[in-house]
């Protein structure tokens, strides 16, 4: 029993899918079947393999376009195509790559049509001749390494569905499972991340440039003291009854530290709006705006800084072990020096990524198992 325990059901879900399909293959009677069928199999699984990720990548190219003269275009041609794309609503989402899904696959295999009827086909009829000589499990060995596209495809399909149900609710109850599988991880990391890292692009604020006066490349490593106006960190995470108030409803009766924490995270990614304005102001003129928890708190506003300002004062204030954090975060586009936060979890023993300023996006950037894809250089500068 206990070893029916430790299993990770997102792990034994994907490892299933991926080796049924060879099993099944494998063990099934192949007296009569031919070998075309099988590889018709074969080339239909490629084809929907890669217009599934030619889909995504392609949608992802779109939310990030930089001025491209052939979305531009498209974009004339389909005014509305844009903003729907880009709107960050996973239904329109799905349902774009899905449709795209089905026009590349249409579109391939009107491309490969004509070299399988007059080049591949033939090829077929004449390998199976020597095909059918051959021993029963060696074709049986054949026909199951024919359903290696198909397995992939089932991993890839069912990983991206765990993707988005993770980044667009975080709240879903087998989170924990996903985060814990290394076989997702290693799929979402490799495969997933490489196509989806900048399909959030427009609507994660990174503060580009100058943000933090002493936060340039040669001194990301030095702890860094004066921050916007001569304000240090410790001002900056100040807090007044106002915020410890708030803070404190908004946990409740809740006791365990890391849900306090994530009830935290939501209120402020959704209750802090992105300010554009002094974004622009600060990388040019920073003793000209007003930064920090409080301020932050008071005016429903600001950029990196002040989201994560904010979320270390409430976090102290409902007894929350919490970090300041500042590195660079990755907008689809470049790189930009950026801040976040990190808060403890006794529980586990560990300290648990979250970043207020991307949670705004819609998308779950508390103890996301992606985190890294789009953070580094990360750099304690205070912990409370």
């Amino acid at each position: 029993m206990k070893f029916l325990g430790s299993i990770n059901v997102i792990t034994a879900i994907m490892a299933g899918l991926f080796f049924a399909p060879i099993i099944v293959r494998i063990v099934s009677p192949f007296q009569n079947l031919q070998l075309r069928r099988f590889i018709d199999s074969l080339i239909n699984s490629i084809t929907i393999l890669a217009s599934i990720i030619l889909s995504v990548y392609l949608t992802s190219l779109i939310r990030s376009d930089g001025g491209n003269k052939f979305l531009t275009g498209i974009y004339k041609i389909i005014p509305p195509l844009k903003g729907l794309v880009a709107s960050n609503n996973i239904w329109i989402y799905a349902i774009f790559v899905l449709l795209l899904t089905a026009l590349l696959s249409g579109l391939i295999d009107l491309l490969v049509m004509p070299v399988y009827r007059y080049v591949i086909g033939p090829l077929i009829d004449k390998a199976e001749s020597s095909f059918r000589k051959q021993g029963g499990l060696v074709r049986r060995m054949v026909l199951g390494l024919c359903q290696l596209p198909k397995s992939i495809l089932y991993v890839i399909v069912f990983s991206l569905l765990m993707n988005f149900c993770t980044s667009y609710n975080s709240d879903w109850a087998i989170g924990k499972q996903i985060d814990r599988s290394a076989t997702y991880q290693f799929v979402n990391k490799n495969v997933l991340d490489p196509l989806l890292s900048s399909s959030i692009v427009k609507k994660i604020p990174v503060l580009l440039n100058d943000s933090f006066k002493d936060a340039s490349s040669s001194l990301r490593n030095i702890h860094l003291t004066y921050y916007f106006n001569g304000m240090t960190l410790d001002d900056a995470v100040k807090s007044d009854s106002q915020i410890d108030s708030a803070a404190k409803k908004i946990v409740g009766k809740e006791t365990n530290s890391k849900e306090k924490a994530y009830l935290i995270y939501r209120w402020v990614s959704k209750n802090i709006s992105y300010d554009y304005d002094k974004a622009a102001v600060v990388a040019t003129d920073p003793s000209r705006v007003s930064s920090g928890a409080i301020a932050a708190f008071h005016t429903r506003t600001g950029i990196c800084f002040d989201y994560s300002c904010l979320y270390v004062a409430m976090c102290r204030a409902v007894g929350v072990k919490v970090r300041f954090i500042t590195g660079l975060g990755y907008s689809g586009v470049e790189w930009g020096d950026h801040a976040w936060n990190q808060v403890y979890d006794p529980a586990e023993n560990r300290w648990i990524n979250v970043d207020t300023t991307f949670g705004n996006s819609g998308k779950n950037y508390f103890d996301h198992a992606g985190f890294r894809a789009d953070h580094q250089d990360g750099v304690v500068q205070g912990q409370w």
